[in-house]
């Protein structure tokens, strides 16, 4: 099995090392929410870290699917990639989803392995943002792997940021209570409250390299309970259970 992610930048899945719009190996900056993945992958009934496996994970920048897109759409002329079942603001989800079930069918093909998907982005918003966008999110991530034809395809969408699946675990009292914080926190960097301000506030380095040890050494992935995290957790693991279904 191998995985293909996309994520924002390297405190989140992490980052390519060369100038690359893809990397593996060597060439892949492993970021915090990789880790995440990883254990959860573990503690599967796989039963084993594909950082073991060369070029187990496999990385598409964002840069990458936007230039992927750009194409489709010159190819397509005036033709909007969206339609008219996506907003705006969902396509962006959408269209990432779609180029990306696409990249993870070459890498099938290449590595001549099933694959997974996982594309991180971050939900934002803040208080007033309107309800349900989250769940709008999401489901155009799922929507645009169905586009792609693409059946493992994995949506990593925190409420409102990752900062607060790490502040779950950082916090004065751990684990408890941590679905609040989907609520309570902002996407907004630049609100007093905002989920990033918070977790710096309890962790000394908020590198990429510091969150990344961080997780490795402190957190423990199987208690954190918050929807969005859930929810993530679930469809990982229903995707893995196909593969040794058979069901691919």
């Amino acid at each position: 099995m191998i995985v293909v992610l996309s994520g924002e930048g390297p405190t989140d899945l992490g980052q390519c090392n060369n100038a690359q719009g893809q990397c593996r190996g060597e060439n892949f900056g492993v970021g915090p929410m990789t880790v995440i993945l990883d254990r959860l992958i573990e503690q599967s009934t796989l039963d084993y870290s594909l950082f073991d496996i060369p070029d187990g994970y496999r990385f598409v920048s964002e840069k990458t699917l936007e230039a992927r897109a750009a194409e489709r759409k010159q190819n397509r002329k005036s033709a909007s990639l969206i339609g008219k079942k996506h907003s705006d603001e969902t396509g962006y989800f959408y269209i990432n989803a779609w180029m990306l079930g696409e990249i993870a069918q070459e890498h099938e093909t290449e590595a001549n392995d099933s694959a997974i998907a996982v594309l991180f982005r971050d939900c934002d918003g803040t208080r007033s943002t309107k309800a349900g966008i989250w769940q709008d999110k999401f489901q155009s991530m799922v929507a645009g792997f169905r586009r792609a034809q693409f059946e493992r395809g994995v949506p990593m969408l925190p409420k409102p940021k990752s900062e607060a699946w790490l502040l779950c675990a950082a916090k004065e009292h751990p684990y408890q209570n941590c679905a609040d914080l989907e609520n309570d926190l902002s996407g907004n960097d630049a609100s007093p409250n905002s989920a990033k301000s918070q977790l710096k506030a309890v962790l000394a380095d908020t590198s990429a390299n510091g969150l990344k040890e961080w997780v490795e050494t402190q957190m423990d992935v199987d208690r954190i309970d918050m929807p969005s995290f859930n929810e993530f957790k679930n469809r990982l693991l229903e995707v893995i259970g196909s593969l040794g279904s058979g069901d691919d």
